[in-house]
């Protein structure tokens, strides 16, 4: 009972679906802990292969705050000065130098003269013009040092006063505990490469899925030399690998039914042929016995007797000797010698032999054969013993019609040999009248001259038999 009850979380836990879900639940668990390792990884390759931004920690860098707070500041100083004298001016310049100890300043009165610098820079001019006033705020924008010009008084007084000029390297705008922008530049790869190694395992998962399928149907589609699928190899005990179990067992089961068949059919032909043997030597005795009474004086009922012995003597005789070639046409060891022969001339010298039979049945023969040769391959013997099965049912069978009639004609763009009769025979043989087994033997027979039998019945009576190449 236990081991009946745990089969179902076994089926499960090796099922195709309890694997496909741990992997889901593998991602699930792992997303928290993506996103930390992900800052982690990133901070760490940049620390490793940018370390020259990394600022030295035995430098000391001051930080002033934001480019905009440095702005702000700036320009409230130079409103502040409105009206002040330049000396007044150069002690505020002084005072917020103290306050900016790594800064550049100084500032250029209404005349367009360079005054106070703090400190001293080569390059300026001693005499601005508007000119040399535009070039140096375009150049200024968004460069190192960060720069900021001021109207001394504010805007409203439009350089009335003058302007001042604040400079500071950039450097000292960045925050004082070493962060950088770009610390997580990677941070988006990595994310990208955590993401791509679960879509990797999903495509991996259905590609073994789609391969062992395709496997599968390849089994499936594809036979071996004994004309049966052939087996597939066993994967994992999942959905699937259930799936080829069983259909390697069906190929087992129908190999072994397959090897059944062919011992079965190995005995049934094995016996036709050791009966046929053994019931010919008594019938070969009951034929020497008729023959003797034949010599005896008998009454004319016992003649009768006598001759519907001999009959079915005969019958029986040729009933052996049906078993024994459609054994052999079966187990494909009868000798055929296919060669071109012309098929009209066998026919010609068949019906000479059956036409005192067919004259003494009352049967009119019409022969409308041409003279020039027909030509087909095949076993002379064998064609002739197809003509004689078929003539003998035609006068078992269709006797009463009063007619045989043999012709040429065109069948499916082929030429073809009718054998035609007037009465119910040849439509209507069936294995209980004793022809089934003479038919089989035509049909065997054709089919190793690569010939076919084709049989035509009219409502109104009478039977056509064609018989053409295959090719």
């Amino acid at each position: 009972m236990r081991r009946h009850s745990g089969q179902p979380f076994k089926k499960f836990r090796n099922s195709l679906l309890s694997r496909y879900l741990g992997i889901i639940g593998f991602a699930l668990v792992f997303i928290p802990i993506l996103i930390p390792v992900s800052f982690l990884a990133s901070w760490g390759v940049n620390r490793a292969f940018f370390p020259a931004s990394v600022p030295d920690k035995t430098e000391v860098v001051r930080s002033y705050g934001s480019g905009l707070q440095l702005e702000n500041a700036w320009h409230n100083a130079a409103s502040s000065l409105s009206g002040k004298t330049p000396e007044e001016i150069n002690e505020r310049l002084r005072a917020l130098k103290q306050d900016y100890p790594d800064a550049s300043m100084f500032w250029v009165d209404a005349e367009g003269l360079t005054r106070l610098q703090l400190p001293e820079q080569s390059g300026l001019p001693s005499k601005w013009t508007p000119e040399d006033a535009v070039a140096y705020m375009k150049h200024a924008v968004d460069s190192d040092p960060f720069t900021v010009v001021a109207f001394i008084g504010g805007k409203s007084q439009a350089a009335g006063q003058g302007f001042m000029v604040f400079e500071l390297p950039r450097k000292n705008m960045k925050p004082l505990t070493g962060g950088r922008e770009g610390d997580y530049r990677f941070y988006g790869f990595f994310i990208f490469l955590m993401f791509s190694f679960f879509i990797l395992i999903s495509y991996l998962f259905f590609r073994d899925i789609r391969k062992r399928l395709l496997r599968l149907e390849s089994g499936m589609t594809r036979t071996g030399p004994n004309g049966l699928p052939v087996r597939v190899p066993l994967g994992r005990p999942d959905e699937i690998g259930r799936l080829e179990q069983a259909f390697n067992h069906m190929v087992d089961e129908l190999d072994d039914s397959r090897r059944r068949e062919h011992e079965e059919e190995e005995l049934r032909k094995s016996l036709i042929s050791n009966l046929s043997h053994d019931l010919r030597t008594p019938l070969t005795v009951l034929g020497g016995q008729l023959y003797s009474f034949r010599k005896e004086p008998l009454s004319d009922q016992g003649q009768q007797a006598l001759a519907l012995m001999e009959t079915k003597i005969n019958d029986l005789s040729g009933l052996i000797d049906h078993l024994l070639s459609y054994n052999l046409l079966a187990s494909g060891r009868y000798a055929m010698n296919l060669e071109d022969r012309d098929m009209l001339r066998v026919v010609r010298v068949s019906a000479a032999a059956w036409y005192p039979l067919w004259e003494k049945a009352g049967i009119e023969a019409d022969i409308d054969l041409p003279e020039d040769p027909l030509i087909w391959h095949i076993d002379e013997q064998g064609f002739r013993r197809v003509l004689d099965n078929l003539f003998q049912n035609l006068v078992r069978h269709a006797g009463s019609g009063g007619y045989v009639g043999i012709s040429i004609e065109q069948r499916h763009r082929k030429t073809a040999l009718v054998i035609a009769d007037r009465g119910p025979g040849l439509g209507s043989l069936s294995p209980a009248k004793g022809a089934g087994l003479g038919l089989q033997i035509v049909d065997l027979l054709l089919r190793e001259m690569e010939l076919v039998r084709e049989t035509v019945s009219y409502p109104e009576g009478g039977t056509r038999v064609y018989i053409y190449p295959l090719q």
